[in-house]
C-alpha cells in the first residue's frame, strides 16, 4: 500500500495508522529478533529479544552495511544477510515496507541454531541451483567448440585454428569459475548474502561476454544472431551482477538453442530522472526476438507461474491433462524468475508475427516466433578499468586522422580501449564494437554509412573472424558501404594474407603495433582509397612492429621512443597516468597469484597486463609478463616469474616516478 499523491498528509497518516499498528503487533509478538528502521538506520521499533542484543543504528550502518541492503530490498523486497555479534552468527533478512511518506526496513534474525541453519541452507540451496544451471551453457559451449575443432582442424588454417584454441580456453576458464563456485556453495562458504555484493560493472561488456559463450552453441545449431545496442556505447550500472547474468543467459541461452534459424538480441539503456537526493538510474531493457514459432500455452503458463504472473484460470485451461511433471516451472525458469525478483524486474513476452505486423489482427500475421522483454532498474555506475579519457595534444599534420571516421572492431576491452584514444587522439571519430555482429549491426544504420570512411578490426574474434566479418561486409544485402578494410593480426601467414585479400581487406598490420604505426599506416589506406583501387598490403615489416623478446633481466624498465610520444602527445601527467594504470594491472596479476595461485582467470589478466604495458612503453614488464604467458601455456610453475615480475614492477615505479 503506498501513499495517496492527491490526499492531505492527515489523510494519508489515517490510512496509515492500521498498517502500522499491524506491524508493530507482529514485532513485538515474534520471537525472534525483530526490528524496524528507516534506511538511515533510525530504529523505528525493535522487539524485546532485539533490544537485549542491543542493535543501534551505529551497527546496522556498520555490521550489516544497512544502506546497501535497503536498496536491495527495496528492488527485491526482501534480501537475505547475517549478522556477527562476537562469536555468535545470526541469519535473517531485510524486508521492504512502505510508510506512506517513506520506508521502513524490517529486519528478522534467526532465533536459534536450528532456525540459523534452514535459513543458510535454504539460501544455500537457492545459490547452489543457480550456479549449477548456469554451468549448462558454457559446459555445451565447450562441447561444440571442441566438436567444431575435431571436425575442421585438418582444413582449418593457423589463425582459424588459434581462434578456436581461445574460445575453448575461454569457456574451459568459465565453466571452472562456475564450478568454483559451486563447491564453494557446497563448503559453506559462500554467505547467504549471495556470492557478491552489488558492484560497478559494465553491462554492454556482460552482453557481450555472454554473446561469445553463446557463439558456439548457435554455430552449432546454424543459429544466426543479431545484436544492437542503444546507445552503442559502454554503460556501467551498480547492482548484483550475478543476477543480471543469470537473467540474461537464460534468456538468450534458450532462444539461440530453440529459437529457430534467426534471434535478434537488443539492449538499450535510458536515464531515468530523479530527485537531487537519490542516485541517477538507468533503465535497461533486453528484447530477445526469435523465429521458433512462439510459445505453446503450456509453456507460456510455466512461464507465468514462475514469475507469478499467472492466475488459476490461465493455469487451468493450459495444463497438460497427461502429466502433472509439465505443470511446474522447470529448473531454468525458476533461476529465471528468481534473478529476475532480486533485480526488481519485469519480463513481458509476445507472440512475432510476419513481416511488420504486431498483433494477430492484420489478416495476412502468423505467428512465426516469440518477442521477450526484460526491463529493469538499476544505478548508474562510474566508469572503472585500465584506461581513461585525457586531454589530447596536436599530432604532426602527416599522421593526422581529423575529418575521418572509424568503426573499431576489438573484442579485448583494455586494446578496444586504447586503440579508441590513440584514433581520436589523431582526430579520428570512432564507433567501437566488441564483436562482429555489433559492428554489422551499426554498418546497416544509414546515418553512420554515410559518414564512415575506413572499419579496422582484429582477426581473432568470437562468433565470428575478422575475415569472416569482412566478407559479410562485402556481401549482406542490408550494408551499402564499399570503403577499405584494415586488420590487425598476431598470426601473419601467407594463408591469412590470401584469405583477407579474398574477403577484400586493403591492407594486414601486425600486431604489436604502437600508436604511431597504427596511425600512419591507416592515414596511408585512408589516402589510398580515395582515388585508386583497394588491393592487399603487407604487414608492417618487423623493423617498424617488433615484439619483445622475453630477456626479462637485461631488459630497460621503459621504452624510450614509446614513453617520448605519450610525454608529447599527452604531457607529463596524462602519460605517467596511463603508464600507471599499467603498471597496477601488471601488479594485480602479481598479487592475485599471491594470494589463490593460478586460476582460471590467470591466463585472461597475463594477456590483458601484457597487452597494456606494451602500449605504454613499460619495457621490462612486458618482457617479463610475455615469459609468464609462454610458461602458462606450456603448463610450467610461475614462481621463478612471479620473483622476476616483483623486482620489474618496483624498478618500473621507480623510473615512471623518475621521469622529467
Amino acid at each position: 500500500m503506498t501513499s495517496d499523491p492527491y490526499a492531505s498528509p492527515a489523510q494519508n497518516n489515517a490510512a496509515m495508522r492500521p498498517i502500522i499498528q499491524t506491524i508493530a503487533r507482529l514485532i513485538a509478538t515474534d520471537r525472534r529478533p525483530s526490528l524496524l528502521a528507516t534506511e538511515t538506520g533510525s530504529i523505528l521499533l525493535a522487539n524485546a529479544p532485539a533490544q537485549r542484543l542491543q542493535l543501534d543504528q551505529g551497527d546496522l550502518q556498520d555490521k550489516l552495511d544497512w544502506k546497501a541492503l535497503c536498496k536491495q530490498a527495496n528492488r527485491a523486497t526482501s534480501v537475505a544477510t547475517s549478522l556477527t555479534l562476537g562469536a555468535t552468527e545470526l541469519e535473517g533478512e531485510v524486508v521492504h515496507l512502505s510508510l506512506g511518506a517513506g520506508d521502513g526496513f524490517l529486519l528478522r534474525l534467526s532465533e536459534n541454531d536450528h532456525e540459523a541453519a534452514w535459513l543458510r541452507n535454504r539460501s544455500r540451496a537457492a545459490t547452489l541451483m543457480r550456479v549449477a544451471h548456469d554451468l549448462r551453457t558454457p559446459i555445451q559451449s565447450l562441447l561444440a567448440t571442441a566438436e567444431n575443432v575435431l571436425d575442421t582442424a585438418a582444413t582449418n588454417d593457423m589463425a582459424q585454428n588459434q581462434q578456436a584454441r581461445n574460445q575453448l580456453k575461454k569457456t574451459s576458464e568459465l565453466a571452472l569459475e562456475h564450478i568454483s563456485n559451486v563447491l564453494g556453495v557446497i563448503r559453506g562458504e559462500q554467505s547467504v548474502s549471495g556470492l557478491r555484493p552489488d558492484e560497478t560493472f559494465n553491462i554492454t561488456e556482460e552482453l557481450r561476454s555472454l554473446m561469445m559463450m553463446i557463439s558456439p552453441i548457435a554455430r552449432a545449431r546454424h543459429v544466426n544472431l543479431k545484436l544492437w545496442l542503444d546507445p552503442h556505447e559502454d554503460v556501467w550500472v551498480h547492482g548484483p551482477v550475478r543476477f543480471v547474468r543469470a537473467l540474461f543467459q537464460n534468456i538468450i541461452d534458450n532462444s539461440a538453442k530453440y529459437g529457430g534459424q534467426d534471434v535478434e538480441i537488443g539492449l538499450s539503456c535510458r536515464p531515468i530522472a530523479t530527485t537531487e537526493t537519490d542516485e541517477p538510474s538507468l533503465k535497461l531493457t533486453l528484447t530477445v526476438k526469435d523465429m521458433g514459432g512462439g510459445l505453446p500455452p503450456d509453456q507460456k503458463a510455466r512461464l507465468l507461474k514462475a514469475l507469478g504472473q499467472a492466475d488459476a484460470k490461465q493455469i487451468e485451461s493450459s495444463r497438460d491433462s497427461t502429466t502433472a511433471q509439465s505443470e511446474r516451472p522447470s529448473a531454468g525458469l525458476n533461476v529465471l524468475a528468481h534473478a529476475l525478483r532480486q533485480l526488481g524486474g519485469t519480463l513481458e513476452f509476445s507472440d512475432r508475427y510476419t513481416g511488420d505486423c504486431e498483433t494477430a489482427t492484420d489478416t495476412d500475421a502468423a505467428v512465426i516466433g516469440t518477442v521477450m522483454e526484460v526491463t529493469l532498474v538499476l544505478e548508474k555506475g562510474e566508469q572503472t578499468g585500465l584506461f581513461s579519457e585525457t586531454p589530447n595534444k596536436s599530432l604532426p599534420e602527416e599522421n593526422s586522422l581529423q575529418g575521418f571516421s572509424i568503426i573499431l572492431v576489438e573484442d579485448s576491452p583494455a586494446s578496444r580501449d586504447w586503440i579508441c584514444h590513440v584514433l581520436r587522439a589523431a582526430g579520428a571519430h570512432v564507433w567501437p564494437a566488441g564483436t562482429g555482429l555489433e559492428a554489422l549491426s551499426l554498418l546497416t544504420k544509414s546515418d553512420i554509412t554515410d559518414k564512415l570512411d575506413l572499419i579496422l578490426t582484429d582477426m581473432t574474434l568470437p562468433y565470428m573472424s575478422g575475415v569472416e566479418f569482412a566478407q559479410r561486409v562485402r556481401k549482406q544485402k542490408d550494408i551499402n558501404w564499399h570503403g577499405p578494410i584494415v586488420a590487425l593480426t598476431a598470426h601473419v601467414a601467407d594463408a591469412v594474407l590470401s584469405a583477407c585479400d579474398a574477403a577484400g581487406i586493403a591492407k594486414v598490420l601486425e600486431k604489436p603495433i604502437r600508436p604511431a604505426q597504427l596511425r600512419a599506416a591507416l592515414h596511408a589506406v585512408l589516402e589510398d582509397a580515395r582515388g585508386t583501387s583497394q588491393r592487399l598490403s603487407p604487414p608492417a615489416s618487423q623493423d617498424e612492429v617488433k615484439a619483445v623478446e622475453p630477456e626479462a633481466t637485461e631488459v630497460p624498465p621503459l621504452k624510450d621512443e614509446i614513453v617520448h610520444e605519450l610525454l608529447t602527445q599527452l604531457g607529463h601527467q596524462g602519460a605517467t597516468s596511463f603508464m600507471t594504470r599499467a603498471h597496477a594491472e601488471a601488479g594485480q596479476v602479481l598479487s592475485k597469484l599471491q594470494k589463490d595461485g593460478i586460476s582460471p582467470d590467470t591466463g585472461r589478466m597475463l594477456h590483458a597486463a601484457t597487452g597494456a604495458c606494451s602500449l605504454t612503453g613499460l619495457g621490462a614488464l612486458e618482457a617479463c609478463l610475455r615469459c609468464m604467458e609462454k610458461a602458462f601455456d606450456a603448463g610450467a610453475p610461475l614462481e621463478d616469474c612471479q620473483k622476476q615480475l616483483e623486482k620489474d614492477l618496483a624498478r618500473t615505479q621507480k623510473a615512471i616516478f623518475e621521469l622529467p
